[in-house]
């Protein structure tokens, strides 16, 4: 067969049929872009989410370096500093073990020695002055030149308490000109005080390197490594170190730590299952979607102009060219239509994405939504992608079809219908219902988008519905305000060492008089804790079987494959979280197993024989058997007060209430007696935190009275509040809405746009037909009543298929994820599927009538000659 060169000529037998189109061109074009705008608006946010969520990881990391080998002296940074695949890196060092001034109690201060030329790579940004060159000079973050009462201005003198080891007794004054004010990090409730290279050389004798005599960090260098790319960086780390002749192994005495920054999400890395599902399954319900709308518009073009690819055929034109006419068409849609989708996309995104990092952990006011080029080359070759998908199927059924096929076509399934008799006529209703049968697939196709988009919304308010707000405050406050000292909600929390120690880290009792006196003040209680005054016999205690030991039969965790033993307070002792509280707190107990009743409790417990012993829950408050290292009727002996002794009885296993009953530090075994004891064994002195709860309509009013008092009247005091976690939670709840709120709208959209293009190329398709049947007898009224019964059909299969399949959907997938995390409870909904209901009734009427009235009005014989 001789090949002819006529590739121009389709190109122009293409545009010149495409712009025959216009109805189905518009539809086509609007479709393409919303399904460009749900890919661009996925990818904006993913991208945008994750670069936003890796540069606030990277501030808490210290930086945005690859990785950090840590705690090694000078020489060995030389010496690691050598290694050729190391491409850049620097040697910080911390200065001092704290900074002790008052004022930087809520908000804690480290000293450190950066290299000028490392400070962009620690997020270092000077506002004003410049870098430290002298020994005396200091860079001074804004908050904590706030904080000191200082204006943000260079030249000012600065005194810092700096205590240089955790082993020395006294605090060291130094007095420092400030030779620039750095930006604070919103990212971070810790200030950065950062010294020059003359400061390490002036006092290098008290940052001598001593951490593998006494484990000292100051003095130590942190060293901040870069590599060619972040690929395999532990790995890397680790290579470095062995190359450097000192080892990665923790039980080698030669051992050197390090960690990559877990920033760098491409660090080898296990990608949870379930956020790779949802990722997975959000690209697939976004192509499916994109496709259910595209196909059916060139499956109703291709049926619609199946004569012309006849005609086409009866001329020489091959199935190829036919194929490349449709595609052809397809993509000019898709240049038009994909640019729209990447700028509305876009749009949404960026208005998801601040939100998104609002009511996270990360939560920042320098949120930025990324425009980088990926965003836009990945949603577009994803559109791309589904429009090629979309169109194969009409593509080929124009280039297979014959010419003599194609004046006979009509439009149905292709099964050979059974005749029916009939003496009463044709019935508008069978008609209508018979009509949806000629092609089934097409009607599967619309039904199909339309349900999909109903049960995407039914699905975003049921997991919406399911915010259990009374399980996430449970998870974090068990009463309306706890107070206590700024430590104990700060990075340096409360210990309860020793009562010397305590005095700083306690909770004022003029405080707590200062509350009760606020109206509408209910009641409250007391808790106190120390973790060095008070030990359990390790003789008394049976060890569970399945809790390892040692050699010496002391029990332990793993932690990372690592061996370690439980704190010991002495060679006899494991250490106790030991705690004493009042009443109030007997009814907030969450009992795991034995004695459950608050007031049998609370009798039990007066008379100094019982304690209550804790356990760890998971995230969904289940209790993993290998937690368990007592249970109800286990006998223990307390030691306490230089060598006295004491037996108690395990009355109660409850559940740990981490951040309402705690010092919010991980100890191994947790303790509670009712204060009065607790003080009798130990102290009045460890007073750590004090609960209660205020009348509803005053929740408020305290709380505006606690931020000013622990602002103004006692600084060294904070607080926090009921109201806090439900603000947190609300938020929460709003971003899931918002976000698939947006994508179910936009589905909802397309599944519309679907049914309006189906009804809409019905009618021109099946002119010949609806004037034949005006020929013999049928009126218009009757037609277009046959059309919107039609209409009608469509939403009535729509709502079935939907409650069906929506119901299922809900009490099996989505139950089963709800059940998954630990702040949701599953609820069926069905509400928002019922609100919908009668407008797509409403639109199965009006569409067709709609779509009728603007046709161009054409006589019988005219429609009949013509077509």
């Amino acid at each position: 067969m001789r090949r002819v060169s006529n590739k121009a000529f389709i190109r122009k037998l293409a545009d010149k049929s495409f712009r025959a189109s216009r109805t189905r061109n518009i539809i086509a074009v609007v479709a393409i872009a919303l399904t460009a705008t749900l890919f661009t608006t996925l990818f904006t946010i993913g991208i945008g989410t994750i670069e936003n969520f890796q540069q606030q990881t990277m501030r808490q990391a210290g930086g945005d370096s690859h990785g950090v080998i840590k705690d090694i002296s000078p020489q060995m940074y030389e010496k690691m500093s050598q290694d050729p695949s190391v491409k850049e890196c620097a040697d910080t060092m911390l200065v001092a073990y704290s900074v002790e001034n008052p004022e930087f109690l809520k908000r804690h201060v480290e000293a450190w020695y950066y290299p000028e030329y490392h400070y962009p790579h620690c997020f270092v940004d000077i506002l004003d002055g410049r870098a430290p060159q002298k020994a005396d000079e200091i860079l001074l973050d804004e908050e904590s030149m706030n904080l000191l009462g200082l204006e943000l201005k260079a030249g000012q003198k600065v005194t810092l308490q700096m205590k240089i080891r955790s082993s020395a007794d006294a605090v060291t004054e130094r007095t420092f000109t400030v030779s620039g004010v750095t930006k604070s990090d919103p990212a971070l409730n810790v200030g950065f005080a950062i010294v020059s290279e003359a400061y390490r050389g002036k006092y290098a004798d008290e940052l001598v390197y001593t951490y593998d005599q006494d484990g000292s960090t100051t003095g130590t260098v942190r060293m901040d490594v870069n590599f060619a790319n972040s690929f395999s960086i532990q790995k890397k780390l680790e290579r470095v170190i062995e190359n450097s002749g000192y080892s990665s192994d923790e039980t080698d005495p030669d051992y050197v730590a390090s960690n990559a920054n877990w920033a760098y999400v491409s660090d080898g890395g296990e990608t949870d299952p379930v956020t790779a599902g949802a990722a997975i399954g959000g690209l697939i319900l976004i192509i499916l979607t994109g496709y259910l709308i595209i196909y059916n518009i060139f499956q109703i073009s291709v049926i619609r102009d199946i004569r012309y690819y006849g005609l086409l055929k009866t001329i020489g034109t091959t199935g190829r060219q036919i194929r490349t006419i449709i595609r052809r068409q397809a993509f000019v849609l898709g240049f038009i239509g994909i640019p729209l989708g990447l700028i509305g996309g876009f749009i949404m995104g960026k208005a998801v994405v601040p939100r998104v990092m609002e009511v996270s952990a990360y939560g920042s006011d320098s949120v930025a939504v990324s425009m980088s080029p990926s965003i836009f080359i990945g949603a577009a070759a994803f559109s791309l992608l589904t429009i090629w998908i979309s169109t194969g199927k009409p593509a080929r059924i124009a280039a297979k079809v014959s010419p003599v096929e194609a004046v006979r076509f009509t439009e149905q399934s292709g099964r050979r219908k059974n005749k029916k008799r009939s003496t009463d006529g044709g019935k508008l209703w069978r008609m209508a219902f018979s009509n949806l049968g000629r092609n089934r697939k097409k009607t599967v196709l619309v039904i199909l988008s339309l349900s999909l988009a109903l049960v995407l919304l039914n699905s975003v308010f049921t997991v919406a519905d399911s915010f259990d707000m009374n399980t996430y405050l449970k998870k974090f406050v068990s009463y309306d305000f706890q107070i206590a000292n700024a430590r104990y909600f700060g990075m340096d929390p409360y210990r309860g060492i020793s009562e010397d120690e305590v005095q700083e880290e306690k909770l004022s009792e003029s405080l707590i008089e200062s509350c009760k006196e606020q109206d509408g003040f209910q009641e409250g209680g007391r808790i106190y804790e120390t973790d060095g005054c008070v030990g359990l016999r390790k003789d008394s205690w049976k060890v569970p079987s399945y809790v390892p030991t040692d050699e010496n039969g002391v029990a332990g965790k793993y932690w990372n494959g690592q061996f370690s033993t439980l704190n010991l307070m002495d060679e006899e002792n494991y250490r106790v979280s030991f705690y004493g509280i009042e009443d109030f707190y007997y009814s907030r107990l969450e009992v795991w197993k034995g004695e459950k009743d608050w007031q049998t409790i609370r009798e039990k417990m007066k008379t100094g024989k019982y304690v209550i012993a804790t356990v760890e829950p998971d995230d969904n408050g289940f209790v993993e058997k290998e937690e368990v290292w007592l249970l109800p009727g286990d006998k223990v002996t307390l030691t306490y007060g230089g060598g006295q002794q004491r037996e108690f009885e395990v009355l109660s296993v409850v559940k740990t209430d981490y951040w309402s009953m705690t010092n919010r530090l991980n100890g191994n075994f947790k303790f509670y007696v009712p204060a009065e004891l607790f003080k009798e064994m130990a102290s009045d002195q460890y007073l750590m935190s004090y609960g209660f709860d205020v009348d509803d309509d005053k929740e408020q009013a305290v709380s505006d009275f606690l931020t000013f008092y622990t602002t103004q009247e006692e600084p060294l005091m904070d607080f926090t509040s009921r109201q806090s976690y439900i603000e947190q939670f609300a938020r929460l709840t709003q971003l899931f809405t918002l976000v698939g709120g947006i994508l179910a709208m936009v589905v909802g959209v397309i599944g519309v746009l679907n049914f309006i293009n189906t009804i809409l190329t019905g009618i021109v398709t099946r002119q010949r037909e609806f004037a034949m049947l005006e020929a013999v007898g049928m009126t218009k009224k009757q037609l277009g009543k046959m059309l919107m019964l039609e209409g009608l059909y469509y939403a009535v299969l729509t709502i079935v298929i939907s409650l069906v399949f929506g119901s299922v959907f809900s009490v099996t997938a989505l139950r089963l994820l709800i059940g998954g995390m630990w702040f949701l409870k599953y609820h069926f909904v069905i509400w928002p599927m019922a609100v919908t209901f009668p407008i797509l009734l409403i639109l199965g009427v009006l569409v067709p009538k709609a779509v009728l009235r603007f046709e161009k009005k054409k006589s019988v014989v005219e429609i009949i000659t013509n077509l």
